[in-house]
Parts: C-alpha cells; sequence; structure tokens
C-alpha cells in the first residue's frame, strides 16, 4: 500500500516557498547574516523535504515545507542579544526557539569570560540542532542530547586551546520546565589542543519527577581539508521513567569531492545506535550526498537503513540560508 501524505491547505504554502526558492536564486546569492544597522543583523533559513519510508509490505511517502526561521542578533557594546523564531509547517505558527543575553567581561577585569541567560540551545552533542550545522538530513539513532533550556550560563576560556562551560537550568532535557525547585545542571570542557581537533566531554543531569536522569556526553572531531571525521560516545545513567542504563554511539565521515571532480559535490557516511537495558539495541546506517547549487543553496539525498526495525528511508532536501 501506498500513502501519499499531502495537505491542500498546505499546499499553497509549499508553493510559496519553492516559487521564493527560485527568485531568492535568480537574483542572486546573499551573505550569511545581512546586516540592518550597526547593531542588528538577521539570518535565517528555509528548509524543505521529501521522504519515502519503506518496511515491509508498506511504503509511507511524504512531501513537506520542514521548517522556516529567522534568527536575531542585536549588538549593544559588550552585550549580545539573540532571538531566534520559527515555524516548522503550515499549521505550527511561529514560535520562539531562543531568546537571550550575552554579556562579556571586560578583557580588563577578566580575559575570556561571558555569561548568558534566557532560552538557548544545550551545548552537549555533536549533532546540531539545525539542518543548517547537520551534515545529512537526519539526526542519528536514538539521538539523546538535550534541546533548548531556560537558565544561566558561564563560559570561561582559561588559555587559547580550552574552554569550561557550566549552566544552571530549570528543565535540562523539557524546556518548558520552568521550576527551579529542583534545578538541572550542564557542564562541559571543550579542547582544541591542534586547529584540526576538537576534543568535548560534558555532563548533564536534572530531577524528573521523582527520578533524576544524567547523561555523559564525549566527542572528538578531525577536520584537515576535504575530509572532516567524527566520533562520539553518551553514557546514559537512569534514563528514562523505568529508570534504565545505557550507551549511544556516532561514527561519522565525510569527504568533499570537490577537488577531484570539480563540482561541490560532498559525501557523509554515518553509523549510530542506542542500547538501552532490556531492550534490543537500534542501529542505522546513512549515506548522504550533497550538492551546494550556489554559496546559500544546498541539495542533499539520504539513504537510511535502519538495521534492527529492517526500515529503509530515502529523503532529499533543499536547504536555502540567508
Amino acid at each position: 500500500m501506498i500513502w501519499l501524505h499531502s495537505k491542500l491547505k498546505g499546499a499553497q504554502s509549499y508553493l510559496c516557498v519553492v516559487v521564493t526558492l527560485v527568485l531568492i536564486c535568480a537574483l542572486g546569492s546573499a551573505t550569511a547574516e545581512i546586516k540592518l544597522t550597526d547593531s542588528l543583523s538577521v539570518s535565517g533559513f528555509l528548509d524543505m523535504s521529501s521522504t519515502t519510508t519503506s518496511g515491509g509490505d508498506e511504503t509511507e511517502i511524504g512531501l513537506s515545507f520542514d521548517q522556516f526561521e529567522l534568527d536575531f542578533k542585536i549588538e549593544q557594546g559588550s552585550v549580545t542579544g539573540y532571538v531566534d523564531i520559527d515555524s516548522t509547517g503550515p499549521d505550527a505558527g511561529i514560535k520562539l526557539e531562543q531568546g537571550y543575553v550575552t554579556y562579556t567581561l571586560p578583557e580588563s577585569t577578566v580575559s575570556g569570560v561571558s555569561i548568558k541567560a534566557g532560552r538557548f540551545l544545550s551545548a552537549m552533542g555533536f549533532e546540531a540542532a539545525e539542518p543548517t550545522g547537520l551534515f545529512q538530513y537526519s539526526f542519528s539513532e536514538g539521538i539523546p542530547y538535550p534541546g533548548y533550556q531556560n537558565g544561566i550560563g558561564i563560559d570561561v576560556k582559561p588559555a587559547e586551546q580550552v574552554g569550561i562551560y557550566v549552566a544552571l537550568l530549570s528543565g535540562v532535557w523539557d524546556v518548558n520546565d520552568t521550576n527551579v525547585k529542583d534545578p538541572g545542571i550542564e557542564a562541559q570542557v571543550a579542547l582544541t589542543p591542534i586547529e584540526q581537533i576538537t576534543a568535548k566531554v560534558g555532563y548533564a543531569m536534572d530531577k524528573l519527577e521523582d527520578y533524576s536522569q544524567s547523561e555523559i556526553n564525549a566527542w572528538v572531531q578531525f577536520a584537515q581539508g576535504p575530509l572532516t571525521l567524527a566520533g562520539e560516545f553518551d553514557i546514559l545513567t537512569n534514563w528514562g521513567a523505568d529508570g534504565k542504563n545505557g550507551t549511544h554511539f556516532l561514527g561519522m565521515a565525510n569527504v568533499s569531492l570537490a577537488d577531484m571532480i570539480a563540482a561541490p559535490v560532498a559525501v557523509t557516511l554515518r553509523f549510530s545506535g542506542i542500547s538501552l537495558d532490556d531492550e534490543d539495541s537500534s542501529n542505522e546506517f546513512t549515506l548522504s550526498p550533497s550538492y551546494s547549487a550556489t554559496d546559500n543553496w544546498l541539495l542533499l539525498a539520504e539513504f537510511k537503513q535502519r538495521l534492527d526495525a529492517e526500515e529503509t528511508i530515502i529523503a532529499v532536501e533543499s536547504l536555502f540560508t540567508f
């Protein structure tokens, strides 16, 4: 059976997005972060995709406008404000994704220290929360990272190769948790021993109802020339309402073929999975070629095989940034 998921109500929105993409590309590419005034700049993206999911005798085909986002940056001396608003579909409306203020202490007082307060993205994890920071279309299998959070965070850079981050949060994994009676914490150490290597180790813990859940996250990335390699490992403790323990892992390689074939093409390979107590492990393998049509327009395909579920997912994505 083939199910074609489309909404007549959203058809006009999809058409508008396509027309907008074509017009913007025809008018020429824009650079990231458009400066509106001396203190205000804006950036963002438009993301669309089509996916085909096959498992057993069933196949599901989808076409969707995934996300529209506008990011505002307001600079006033040592204080910088960030406001991100987005919409993830015709019926989702527009919502505040994050909004926070960062204060950088004067160099004459303390060097390399900044404080932020508001709603902001967790520092944990290798894979980015937005499609603009991903090497492929989907997230890794069982991705356990926290998302957006409410709280106060402090960044300290005691040396050029070392960064330390600590945050006190009302909720680590639930952005709607605003109760600070049982606050959560997040901490991370970042190391860049040489230009090509970045390594980060982080810890997050939060009390959810009547149990405490925690995660230790560690990842390392090597990037030089056309090659990027990354590996990640998570230790999950008292995970979920059943209090299970487990692990999550990720291995990834991205290669740019631009120098070989004289075209802006890249290929990503990824293997990831998650394993929890008393549950079968869940693993996936991903192959994702991409083509940069312009500096702002990325076309991407993904072939993902979920090994344990015997499920195949094929995706095509159009991502326009400005």
